[in-house]
């Protein structure tokens, strides 16, 4: 062969090699999310050991790849209060039966609930009327054209969360996708999201029956696995891998929110586990983000590795796109990362825009960035399915640029 066949022998080796590599780490997200995503998982809340089912898949998966103590992951086991519904019958609005997870959701913490109840629409003209009134058998409905108004906002936000006219039901309209939510304190009324098309204006009943659960201690877990570096300084990258669970026959997969956090997680621990590195590498998947950060919470109380000893934080949620580029909350607060991080990108081009927030409390960063931790939260834009909704699927989920996500944080943290 001569030098110049085997100069382009070997160019198309490499390329071969980069493509395959890619397809594998794109397979082995996909064979990650679809799996976390299942129904056997529950939507990995608090309802048939959902979570708790999750924790053991992520573990299995850390010790395949020889990550963790003697190939184990650790697990940070503790209790937390969760609220659930566990069976729910059918819904109707007058003879029409809507359908949970799309048409409405029920907010887990809501009373317990049976019956037919009369519907009464909030306007205007009985705004006031309605602090005098009798409403303990009522569910009140907020329309869009009452929530529209931005001078209404204050009142809304009252009788949504606070339901100081003590009706029986609050129901919440909304255009768009109905949200789901998770709390961890119950409340004595039943709070209900759901589309304005479900539910015509003029609508005069609801018949629903369903059970809720308080648990005041659920026992769960974070998950740790470590990869020793030259030094005991650390990365970290964290992951919540918990989600909103069941309503009825309807589940949430939380395909981007976020399984793909957690897929990513393990790819980037399979990659650290193949290389030597400088700083010792540690990977947290943390339970109870959608309850309140509770899993982040509970380690900065009780951390596993000291926490002065964290190089850098990195917080992935909402990860499984990119095509719109990715944006880092706290980037404003740690300007020379930032920049770092901008500036790698610049030169390979991964995202189309890395955008800069400034602090936020939305994801698990917080309670370490609270003590003091150098921390980033990434996520990314991009075309993925409804949030905290059951069509976020993985089928609904692009991983756009989930590769060259991936190899930005691994050059950000070659950088550090």
């Amino acid at each position: 062969m001569s030098l110049k066949k085997e100069k382009y022998f070997f160019i198309a080796i490499a390329i071969f090699l980069f493509f395959n590599s890619f397809s594998q780490d794109i397979e082995f997200a996909k064979k990650n999310i679809t799996a976390l995503c299942s129904s056997k998982f529950h939507g990995r809340g608090y309802t048939h050991k959902g979570s708790n089912k999750a924790a053991k898949y992520i573990a299995c998966e850390l010790k395949s790849m020889g990550a963790g103590e003697t190939g184990n992951a650790r697990f940070q086991k503790f209790e937390m209060p969760v609220c659930v519904i566990n069976k729910l019958s059918e819904v109707k609005i007058d003879s029409k039966t809507i359908q949970p997870g799309l048409d409405f959701v029920i907010h887990p913490n809501s009373e317990s609930c049976t019956g037919t109840f009369n519907l009464l629409w909030l306007n205007q003209d009985n705004l006031k009327k309605i602090f005098a009134s009798d409403l303990t058998k009522t569910f009140l409905v907020i329309d869009t054209n009452f929530s529209n108004e931005k001078s209404n906002k204050d009142i809304i936000d009252g009788l949504r969360f606070s339901n100081p006219v003590h009706a029986k039901g609050v129901i919440y309209l909304v255009k768009k996708e109905t949200m789901q939510i998770q709390r961890d304190e119950p409340i004595p009324w039943v709070s209900i999201e759901a589309k304005s098309n479900c539910i015509p204006p003029g609508s005069k009943q609801i018949l629903l029956s369903f059970t809720s659960k308080f648990i005041p201690a659920y026992k769960t877990q974070n998950i740790i696995a470590s990869i020793p570096g030259e030094v005991d300084t650390s990365i970290v990258f964290t992951a919540h891998y918990d989600h909103l669970g069941e309503l009825g026959k309807a589940f949430f997969p939380g395909a981007n929110d976020n399984a793909s956090g957690v897929a990513m997680l393990l790819d980037l621990c399979k990659t650290f586990s193949k290389q030597k590195t400088h700083y010792t590498m540690n990977f947290v998947f943390m339970t109870g983000e959608e309850v309140g950060l509770v899993g982040s919470s509970y380690f900065v109380e009780h951390p596993v590795f000291p926490l002065e000893k964290i190089r850098f934080l990195l917080n992935l949620d909402v990860i499984g796109s990119g095509e719109d580029g990715i944006t880092v909350v706290n980037g404003s607060v740690y300007s020379k990362e930032f920049e770092l991080l901008k500036s790698l990108n610049a030169e390979k081009n991964d995202v189309p825009v890395v955008k800069i927030r400034g602090a936020a409390n939305n994801s698990d960063h917080a309670p370490f960035y609270n003590k003091g931790v150098k921390s980033f939260f990434v996520y990314a834009q991009g075309k993925t399915g409804p949030y905290h909704n059951p069509n976020d699927t993985p089928e609904n989920l692009s991983l756009g640029k989930y590769e060259n996500i991936v190899r930005l944080l691994i050059d950000f943290v070659n950088h550090l």
